[in-house]
């Protein structure tokens, strides 16, 4: 093996994560970045495997320093580094959703979403982390106003659609399952949730 070839490094690290080799890996990784600071393909691995045993904060100053030098070289962002870095947000929010931390769980999703700021999955864990914290007006509010960006979303109007039937807002409830319906006539959470309302005392809108 050539030691002056990044690549070969961050080859080794993959195939010793795929097999479990989580030291060896990381220090396969570090290597990588040794040689090219610049090997974001290696920063992102490295990132995600520190997340992956639990050394949080060592995976985060890794995104920063990626994130530092990607704000140098490459003014804008690259769109398919911007994604996969919001993909490591998105699975450690959702760690943090496990373990019910939710504050942090939002800090995650909300990361996620500024680097893919059209991906509504991210909203929708973001929502879902206000309403867990007692801020369901916030999150009803938050869910409202991706819905105004993402009028088709079906996934943002379920959500929006159970978090007002916790708030007795029923009619209003119904309305967003029923718009899930005209997109999408054969939703199965939707029809469910509109026949959870026919046993309803009252479909009136709580004030």
């Amino acid at each position: 093996m050539n030691n002056q070839v990044p690549d070969a490094f961050y080859l080794l690290g993959y195939v010793y994560s795929k097999r479990g080799k989580f030291k060896k890996a990381i220090l396969a990784f570090q290597k990588t970045l040794h040689l090219d600071a610049f090997h974001t393909d290696a920063s992102i691995a490295l990132s995600s495997l520190y997340n992956d045993v639990g050394k949080y904060k060592e995976g985060a100053a890794v995104y920063y320093r990626t994130k530092k030098r990607l704000d140098r070289v490459a003014p804008g962002h690259d769109p398919r580094i911007n994604q996969n870095l919001a993909q490591k947000h998105y699975e450690l929010g959702l760690l943090y959703l496990r373990f019910e931390r939710f504050q942090e769980g939002h800090h995650e999703f909300t990361k996620a979403l500024n680097l893919e700021p059209d991906n509504v999955t991210y909203a929708v864990q973001m929502a879902k982390c206000l309403a867990k914290t007692g801020d369901k007006v916030a999150a009803i509010g938050f869910l409202r106003k991706t819905l105004q960006r993402q009028p088709k979303s079906i996934e943002a109007r379920i959500q929006l659609g159970i978090l007002l039937h916790s708030q007795q807002m029923l009619r209003d409830a119904q309305r967003e399952w029923q718009e899930v319906l005209a997109i999408d006539p054969e939703n199965k959470s939707a029809q469910m949730y509109l026949s959870m309302l026919d046993y309803e005392p009252s479909k009136q809108r709580v004030q």
